[in-house]
């Protein structure tokens, strides 16, 4: 019996299989094969295999490609759409590189006085932290001496502090007469240890605390400290059936990170002083601010077209806006 030519019988099989697809046993069960036999001779061709795998890894690439390319070009016109914004809003007659800054510095803070939080800033500067990484980095990237005072200087450039023109001087008063007090300083109650251990037994913050508390008292020869659970977090609201602080909780004074200042309250903020009592928050005064707004908005509108509600104050002169000036620069000096 003379041996079947298996290159032959191949040949054969992949030109039926590339117009009907069909399958190897199939196609020897059509010939009167012994598919057991035929098997380690007859296969689909790698090479077609590896040409239609080929072809699905280029099809997908290009589209992952063209993902890749909308979403940069989404990117960037979105980036460009921010710095058309802000070039809008900030006129800046100084060059970034004299403050010693590189260009993503640069542009981090323009993004910070545009209004942006500094994650936010942080990502449209271009750098690539993400996560609790990136609220991390920018907040380094915040705190950087260089970066602060060319944020600063921006801001001042956007509010034009230094005009004595009317408009100015009333935006200046109505911020310091809206600003609220609440954002430099807070007078507070906040839960006491027990309010929300367990059963109201003494909360702890961490297994270390307690650990450190119970070998103390091991030490001094008394009782282990009771033990209210973990998780004791010192801002929290008092629980009002509390039976140790009965739902009032403590008392506590909160002094807010006057480098985070934005808006009314930069305005009302004129500086710290620590005294043997402990520290003083100085503020302009709102009342003088309130009066000092009420004689513009009159010297402005006249008496005859005062809003609601406002009593009208005559001979306001030039002289007078020269003092309010001098009064704005007495109570805040130079933020920088």
């Amino acid at each position: 019996m003379a041996k079947p030519d298996w290159r032959e019988i191949q040949r054969r099989f992949l030109s039926e299989y590339a117009k009907s697809g069909i399958s190897p046993k199939e196609w020897c069960e059509a010939q009167g094969l012994n598919y057991a036999t035929a098997r380690r001779y007859i296969k689909k061709s790698t090479a077609q295999k590896t040409a239609q795998k080929k072809a699905a890894q280029s099809t997908k690439k290009t589209a992952q490609k063209k993902e890749r390319e909308n979403k940069k070009k989404s990117s960037e016109e979105k980036v460009q759409e921010e710095k058309i914004i802000f070039s809008e809003v900030v006129e800046d007659g100084y060059d970034s590189s004299s403050f010693g800054l590189s260009p993503q510095q640069a542009l981090f803070a323009q993004y910070v006085t545009a209004g942006k939080t500094r994650v936010e800033a942080y990502k449209l500067a271009g750098y690539k932290c993400t996560g609790n990484n990136a609220y991390f980095a920018a907040s380094q990237v915040y705190r950087n001496i260089r970066v602060s005072r060319y944020v600063r200087h921006l801001r001042d450039k956007l509010e034009k502090r230094q005009a004595a023109t009317i408009d100015d001087l009333i935006h200046q008063y109505t911020a310091i007469a809206n600003a609220d007090p609440n954002e430099l300083a807070q007078h507070r109650r906040v839960n006491c240890r027990y309010c929300w251990g367990e059963y109201h037994l003494y909360q702890w913050r961490d297994v270390a605390e307690f650990d450190r508390a119970s070998a103390s008292a091991a030490k001094d020869g008394k009782q282990p400290p009771e033990y209210g659970g973990r998780g004791f977090v010192n801002t929290a609201d008092p629980h009002p059936d509390c039976p140790k602080c009965g739902g009032e909780g403590i008392s506590e004074v909160f002094i807010t990170d006057t480098r985070d200042l934005e808006g009314n309250a930069r305005w009302l903020y004129a500086g710290v002083k620590e005294t043997k009592f402990g520290i003083e928050v100085q503020t302009a005064s709102q009342d003088a601010a309130r009066r000092e707004l009420s004689r513009l908005l009159t010297a402005r509108h006249g008496a005859g077209s005062l809003p609601t509600g406002m009593q009208p104050v005559t001979g306001y002169t030039p002289e007078d806006y020269r003092k309010a000036q001098d009064w704005i620069n007495s109570e805040f000096g130079d933020l920088d």
